[in-house]
């Protein structure tokens, strides 16, 4: 076993190399820790200049003797490096008659610049600040105060000559007025903020600037919102009033966007057109700061101008060029665009005939994206040569840092710090001065002569000889990925960022190295996010059973693995030179840390082919494979849902520098935001994470919780599964607790399609966590059915002898399927399209016609969910397979038997599944039996046979119906006008009878009529299969003519006998002898009718 290794550094050393501004220590220190700054973009007029994307070509351009005029912007983030670039050309510049200032960005305060320019021009030029950068003898508020004061003067619309673009819009609402309040000079904190910044100060107390705007922002807005109040009934005049009560609505979705995490400069790029009063008072009230501001400062626009000018004409005389090297604009806030004005004159273009009274000036200035965008487009046309040192994807998204791009160049960056800070000021205030007379002179490089080089750079690794301890390559990576790159509208991946937020947290903690405490808990700070601590759930429970009886080295440990280490990774492996490694850290790493070694003692080859991961299915298709197989991919349905964009989850719109600079996997995003929500209960996506739930849900056999295909699917929904406080508790929700065999599963899903190169042993304990994952879930599904369903006697229903059982009592009523026939014949009746309808429903009884009425446009919907119940489909196809009829062949006996539907669940509640509501409603309605259908067709069928029977008197339909009409035909013809009406409604009536009894109806009648009464004789009742075959319609049709025949006849016979009384005598023999037959076989039949 190694021993320990000891910090090589002091940290007082670190304390001095790691600063955190460009400027700040010495040449020695700057040019041992400089890195090239390379790749950036180029623009400008004056761009195609330069010849190549590197510092030195700039350089050349700028500094070139013959050089007259320069307006040099460098745009990037802050800590990007404008700074060190701007300072490298300072160092770099040519040793001529130049006069060189460099003025660094020091308390970020106007007066601080100031004080730079008088100190780093020569002596002669000292009296010309004497009255420049005296501040107002006020305090804070009251300097506030009268900056306050100053800004409700100029918003009035007269205020300047020649007016302000916006005089008539304050004209219109006098915010002036609004702004002039006492109870807003008392509470507004905007112009205070803006004062604090122009003095160098931050947001925090002992927070610096660090490039931020002087301006006043929508948040400002917000601010003065809330004491917007006390402007209703103070006497302002009523358009201040409503200036205000826009304000105050505006303010809700600012606050709104504010809590989203948007930016003020995100806010009026791109929701100004939301708020478009709070962005307009912006517009304004920036568009007077530097007037406002300029006699609190000490210094005006004029007078900034006239001391350049004063400079210039000075240094033109000696034939002087001046260069104006300034690391941040924003340090001229509130002249800022006087001093413009200064750095775009081109003296050339000054004096007549190409001569002038001012030197050439060659200006260089760093700027923030967010500055560059405000700068005034005349201004902007004026750059010479732009510098970009990064780049964003989008419009409004934050820029990267082209020199941390590559992952070499970032170990370069890291690797010259850590040599520097082995070294020390002190050697490297040498080599400054040897580099004076060697150029090619090296820094010093402590790991030369170093006794643990070996070892060290075996262990941690080199770079040039730079060995990389207390980090590794890994480690470097892994802490770059952490960084936070939206930051409050910032990013740390920046050179800055890396010294502020990696290396000075780590080297500080040399006396933690040296007592073998390292790293501590400073090596996590504020700058990483929260996930890049987090161990895959294998790795934690193998620190967990190990080291938790030491929570010290267990947190020691942990730290190591997530950012030194693999933090997906358990296993213990060997590398080609036998060398162990856990989780990705070598047991050399473990040693130099004075950590536990927590692997096995033997590890697996390292250069073995691991397990090949295809994308996982569903967890329900995976678990019972065996572990050493393949993860087939069944359905791409789960990483489909975990790689597809976040939906917005409220009205509020996600802001833009909330998508990352260097976008990670979405698959390692989900598996961060999945450890992140286990640890602090907030989720970031929680519809992406439903939605997969859902679909591992879906992917369950249905019938291993009881349920049958159709059923699962049309109770559980996507919208209906919810992980717990991702939606309010509700019946209808299918509630998945958050409890720690969700966050394995979970992760389980995302690490087997993540890692296609796991080893067996994790494959086992990943399947293991999602064999887990799935019994639950199949417990959660089951008993959310149970509650979804309904219970009856402690049993969950089953909705498919209810669907079957209303299907078929459709059949049996419209006359399509027997209740006599077999089960088959019956199953397949009802499976199928609904034939034409044969029991002639409009002639029963009212019951039999609702009941039909009722389920009609039910029945496709019904039928098809029975199709899908009952079916069992053999591999994917969905129409091939078979089918369980156990249910249903069941449910048809039941019925036939009893005429009674089976039971459904009691209560008031709703499946909220409209055909299982719909079924339960019409069963209800009926009371759950068709007896009551069956009774009144019964009575009314019997009641129509009977009565039919009757005035047959013993005859045939056919006879019966043919002998009436061979009377009324005979009459009529004698008679013409005899009740010619009636004789025509029965014509009619007997022409339909007739065309029955050519089909052979009668038949089907009398047959009928036959059975009815053996069934009385036998004192028995007609089944519903009789019924339901029953001739219903014609029945009626015959009983009707046989009725109307009787009532036809019997009106004739009265218009007979009043033609004998009314023509006695009158007739000759033969015609009374007509009538007198025809008489006699009127009175014969209306006899019969009569007995």
């Amino acid at each position: 076993m190694n021993a320990p290794m000891k910090a090589c550094w002091r940290v007082d050393d670190a304390t001095a190399i790691i600063s955190n501004e460009a400027l700040e220590g010495h040449e020695g220190v700057f040019l041992a820790t400089h890195s090239p700054i390379t790749d950036f973009d180029i623009s400008g007029s004056h761009g195609g200049e330069i010849d190549g994307r590197n510092e030195a070509a700039l350089l050349d351009v700028l500094s070139d003797s013959v050089r007259r005029h320069a307006f040099c912007v460098v745009q990037g983030e802050p800590g990007s490096g404008k700074s060190h670039l701007i300072r490298w050309l300072s160092i770099n510049w040519p040793r001529n008659n130049d006069v060189k200032l460099l003025l660094q960005r020091a308390d970020g305060s106007l007066e601080g610049a100031l004080g730079q320019m008088r100190e780093r021009l020569p002596v002669e030029f000292k009296d010309l600040f004497d009255k420049m950068g005296q501040r107002h003898r006020a305090t804070d508020r009251g300097r506030a105060n009268l900056l306050l004061s100053n800004l409700a003067n100029a918003l009035h619309p007269d205020h300047f000559d020649p007016p302000l673009e916006d005089a008539e819009w304050c004209r219109t609402v006098r915010p002036g007025d609004l702004i002039d309040l006492p109870a807003i000079k008392h509470n507004w904190q905007g112009p205070a903020r803006i004062l604090a910044l122009m003095e160098g100060k931050g947001s925090g107390e002992d927070s610096e600037r660090n490039s931020q705007s002087a301006s006043f922002d929508a948040f400002d807005i917000e601010e003065l919102a809330k004491h917007c109040g006390a402007v209703f009934n103070s006497g302002v005049m009523g358009q201040t009033e409503r200036l205000a009560r826009k304000l105050i609505d505006e303010a809700a979705l600012i606050a709104d966007l504010r809590e989203a995490g948007w930016t003020a400069d995100e806010i009026a790029a791109e929701q100004s057109l939301q708020i478009p009063t709070s962005m307009k008072l912006v517009g304004a009230l920036n568009r007077r700061r530097n007037d406002a501001v300029q006699n609190l400062l000490g210094v005006s626009a004029e007078g900034l101008k006239k001391l350049f000018r004063q400079i210039r004409v000075a240094l033109a005389e000696r034939g002087q060029r001046l260069v104006l090297l300034l690391e941040d604009i924003t340090s001229w806030e509130g002249i800022d665009d006087s001093l413009i004005d200064v750095l775009v004159t081109n003296a050339e273009t000054r004096g007549a005939d190409g001569a002038s009274d001012m030197c050439p000036l060659i200006s260089v200035v760093g700027v923030t994206p967010g500055y560059y965008k405000k700068l005034h487009g005349n201004y902007r046309a004026r750059i010479t040569h732009e510098i970009n040192l990064g780049s964003a994807q989008q419009d409004g998204e934050l820029q990267d840092v082209a020199t941390l791009r590559n992952a070499d160049d970032r170990l370069g960056f890291v690797s010259r710090y850590l040599s520097a800070v082995r070294a020390g000021p002190v050697a490297l205030s040498k080599w400054r001065e040897d580099l004076w007379l060697d150029s090619a002179v090296m820094p010093p490089n402590r790991c030369d002569n170093c006794d643990a080089r070996a070892r060290c750079h075996a262990t941690f690794g080199a770079v040039d000889g730079v060995g990389l301890y207390p980090f590794t390559q890994t480690a470097l990576d892994h802490f770059f990925d952490a960084l936070n790159d939206r930051d409050n509208g910032m990013t740390w991946k920046t050179p800055r960022g890396m010294l502020q937020a990696v290396l000075s947290p780590n080297l500080l903690q040399a006396k933690a190295i040296n007592e073998g405490q390292f790293p501590t808990g400073l090596t996590e700070n504020a700058a990483l996010v929260a996930e890049s601590r987090n161990l895959g759930r294998r790795v934690s429970a193998v620190l967990t059973n190990q080291l938790s009886e030491h929570p010290t080295e267990l947190a020691r440990t942990r730290r190591i693995i997530a950012y030194w280490g693999d933090k997906e990774r358990a296993d213990t492996v060997a590398d080609e030179a036998g060398d162990l490694h856990f989780a990705g850290v070598s047991k050399s790493v473990f040693e130099a840390f004075s950590l536990p070694w927590i692997g096995l003692k033997e590890g697996s080859d390292i250069a073995q082919p691991p397990a090949t991961v295809q994308a996982v299915a569903p967890a329900a298709a995976i678990v019972h494979e065996n572990i050493s197989e393949t993860v087939p991919a069944k359905d791409p349905m789960v990483r489909a849902i975990l790689t597809q964009p976040a939906p917005t989850q409220t009205r509020t719109p996600q802001p833009p520098s909330a998508k990352k600079l260097i976008a990670k996997s979405d698959l390692r995003t989900r598996l961060d935001e999945i450890r992140s929500w286990e640890i602090n209960g907030e989720p970031q996506t929680p519809t992406v994470y439903n939605s997969a739930v859902f679909h591992i849900l879906s992917e369950i056999d249905p019938r291993r919780v009881g349920l049958d295909p159709y059923t699962k699917k049309r109770i559980l929904t996507e919208q209906q599964v919810k992980i717990e406080g991702t939606g309010p508790p509700q019946r209808a929700y299918l509630t998945i607790p958050r409890e720690e065999w969700l966050w394995r599963g979970l992760e389980a899903v995302v690490s087997l399609q993540l890692d296609r190169g796991m080893s067996f042993d994790d494959i086992a304990f990943h399947r293991h966590s999602l064999t887990v994952l799935t019994t639950r879930l199949e417990g959660l599904l089951s008993d959310y059915a149970d509650r979804r369903l309904g219970k009856i006697n402690e049993e969950r229903w089953n909705p498919i002898p209810i669907v079957t059982q209303i299907l078929v009592a459709r059949a049996w009523l419209r006359g399509t399927v027997n209740p006599d026939d077999p089960h088959f014949l019956q199953l397949r009746g009802i499976l199928s399209e609904e034939p034409p309808v044969e029991s002639d429903p409009a002639t029963r009884c009212a019951p039999w016609q609702e009941f039909l009425n009722r389920t009609r446009s039910h029945h496709d919907t019904l039928r098809d969910a029975l199709r899908a119940m009952i079916s069992m489909p053999q591999g994917g196809s969905p129409g091939f397979g078979l089918a369980d009829v156990s249910s249903v062949a069941g449910a048809i006996a039941r019925l036939r038997q009893t005429l009674r539907f089976d039971e459904t669940p009691s209560g008031s509640f709703d499946t909220n599944v409209s055909e299982f509501d719909t079924i339960r409603e019409i069963v209800s309605h009926f009371k759950n039996s068709l007896g009551q259908i069956t009774r009144i067709e019964r009575q009314q069928l019997e009641s129509r046979a009977t009565s039919l029977q009757d005035l047959l008197r013993g005859r045939t339909i056919q006879a019966h119906l043919m002998r009436v009409d061979q009377v009324i035909t005979s009459v009529a013809n004698l008679l013409p006008r005899a009740n010619p009406e009636s004789v025509t409604t029965w014509k009619s009536e007997y022409g339909r009878a007739r065309a029955r009894i050519e089909l052979a109806a009668d038949q089907s009648a009398e047959d009928f009529m036959v059975l009815v009464a053996e069934h009385r004789d036998a004192s028995t009742a007609l089944g519903l299969a009789q019924l339901s075959q029953a001739p219903s319609k014609d029945l009626g049709i015959f009983l009707d003519a046989a009725k109307l025949g009787d009532q036809v006849a019997s009106q004739l016979l009265g218009h007979v006998k009043d033609c004998i009384n009314d023509g006695r005598g009158s007739f000759s023999l033969g015609q009374v002898n007509d009538v007198g037959h025809i008489i006699a076989q009127v009175l014969k039949q209306q006899g019969k009718r009569d007995d």
